[in-house]
């Protein structure tokens, strides 16, 4: 079996001005250089834990004697405890306006308020046309530049579109010459897979995809403090050869990139991996990986725990299940998405009942104490058969295991086949999770994320320019379900929808007395 993440022992050899978080931290580059960059994430220390990618741009650009990054959070323990004062860097204690170049990698939507928030409470001003020599560039990239970086223009000198891995070479290359805005601007705007506000406007180029041979990625650091705690990051994949319809990264857009099974394995048998008492593989389609089971074993041979960040129920039968409960799993989690196998197949989901069914029995079988099945509600077209459907579902595959559902619901995103489908009302989408939930009783553990986040996520996830000064706006009113209605309300009065699916655009004067900024 393997080992235990408590035996860890905590760390004591860290810098004095570094954060007491970094002393259950392992893999923490501490170096210092000429030309400082500090890489934030606004989220939580937790979370960013769990980004493999922020892992990887940490350590490219610490990789170089002239450059040093630190990295910063936008709160360590529970949210709000860090509000209200300077954001500073885990590793050295420095705050964002003392560094050359401020980087942040963005995940999701609503992490944008957060990045203009750290950038605020450390006396940089958010605004890009309000800084001046003195100020960080600020440079932005991450997992939401896939779907829309839009509401990001406003803020950023510079946007790295996409998987970064070559990208940030460039960057770095251009970073040499400590240029200020404009040289930043003129040297990365024919640059492929780079954003430059000033200069493309919203006019945003493609995405960059990097080859199979970065792959696969590695981890820099674990921390007993973060999600998945004491774990090492590996990538097994890259991009998915699946179709699902709501899917920012699917085929063909982000078609799937894999490495041999022995890369994947030697990296086990390196220090930081050796070290460590658990394993994630990650990539958007873990289990369409043809060598997954045979890099569950090589790890659980070496006594290790394992994780990975996604599974399909048409992948799993008893020999995955059992590797996975040797590995340390007690729940076993999948994906329904749609409600029913009607909806499934619209939207190319390829799964059938029968493979929930199947993933219950494994489950019970291989001992695992519970299933979990996550579900998209407010799809086009969805009805309430639809929800009865999945109900009925539920109750069956509960007789079979312990089941809990979490609910998400429907945000269309750009670049899928779905971006212009409507967003089911916020009142319509707590109907039907009651109804579900209801039905369902105490007989399954139902949990449901807010449609009115869901309803921010779906704006910000749509909209040009204005809405990450629209995302300000609201943040700086307290950040209440009616200061976003408000700010976007605002914004719509000066955008009719017309114009905004037209242009998707804005200029900051337009929208400056939202702000204050003027």
């Amino acid at each position: 079996m393997p080992s235990s993440p408590a035996a860890t022992q905590p760390r004591r050899d860290v810098p004095n001005h570094a954060h007491p978080v970094m002393r259950a931290e392992y893999g923490t580059i501490y170096t210092r250089a000429p030309r400082e960059l500090v890489l934030c994430y606004p989220n939580s220390y937790r979370v960013a834990g769990a980004s493999l990618g922020l892992q990887v741009v940490y350590r490219i650009l610490n990789s170089r004697a002239a450059t040093s990054c630190q990295r910063a959070v936008a709160w360590v323990g529970s949210e709000g405890e860090d509000d209200g004062g300077p954001v500073r860097s885990l590793e050295h204690g420095m705050t964002l306006d003392r560094f050359a170049v401020v980087l942040f990698s963005v995940a999701y939507e609503l992490d944008i308020p957060r990045l203009v928030d750290m950038l605020e409470r450390s006396g940089v001003p958010p605004l890009r046309t309000e800084r001046g020599p003195d100020d960080p560039l600020v440079i932005v990239g991450g997992p939401l530049t896939q779907s829309n970086a839009l509401p990001l223009g406003h803020f950023a000198d510079a946007v790295v579109m996409g998987e970064a891995e070559h990208a940030l070479q460039t960057l770095l290359d251009v970073l040499e010459s400590d240029p200020d805005a404009a040289a930043l601007a003129a040297a990365l705007c024919d640059e492929p897979g780079f954003w430059v506000p000033a200069k493309h406007h919203d006019a945003v180029p493609d995405v960059l995809s990097v080859r199979g041979d970065a792959i696969p990625a590695r981890g820099q650091w674990r921390s007993g403090e973060a999600e998945f705690r004491d774990m090492m990051l590996l990538e097994t994949s890259r991009g998915c050869p699946r179709y699902c319809g709501f899917c920012v990264v699917r085929a063909p857009a982000s078609p799937m990139r894999s490495p041999e099974l022995e890369r994947v394995v030697a990296a086990l048998d390196e220090p930081a991996y050796r070290d460590a008492p658990r394993v994630g593989f990650v990539g958007a389609a873990v289990s369409d990986w043809p060598f997954i089971k045979d890099a569950l074993r090589a790890a659980v041979e070496r006594g290790k725990g394992v994780g990975i960040s996604s599974l399909r129920a048409d992948r799993l039968d008893e020999e995955f299940v059992g590797l996975l409960r040797d590995g340390g799993y007690k729940t076993l989690t999948v994906a329904s998405d749609a409600a029913s196998q009607r909806l499934r197949g619209k939207m190319m989901k390829g799964l059938r009942e029968r493979h929930f069914l199947a993933a219950a029995e494994l489950a019970r079988a291989a001992g695992l104490s519970q299933l979990k099945l996550y579900v998209i509600l407010g799809l086009p077209d969805e009805t309430d058969a639809d929800l009865d459907e999945l109900v009925d579902l539920c109750q069956r595959l509960s007789r079979r295991v312990r089941l809990a559902i979490t609910i998400s619901p429907f945000v269309p995103k750009l670049h899928t086949p779905l971006a212009d489908a409507a967003f089911t009302p916020i009142k319509e989408q707590m109907r039907r999770l009651k109804r579900v939930q209801r039905a369902l009783g105490r007989r399954v553990d139902v949990r449901f994320d807010s449609p009115r986040q869901a309803w921010i996520e779906y704006r910000l996830s749509q909209g040009g320019m204005e809405t990450g000064l629209a995302a300000w706006a609201a943040w700086r009113e307290g950040g209440r379900f009616a200061d976003w209605r408000s700010a976007f309300k605002a914004i719509d009065a000066d955008h009719p929808e017309e114009e905004r699916a037209a242009g998707r655009a804005a200029l900051a004067h337009d929208l400056w007395p939202l702000t204050g900024a003027r």
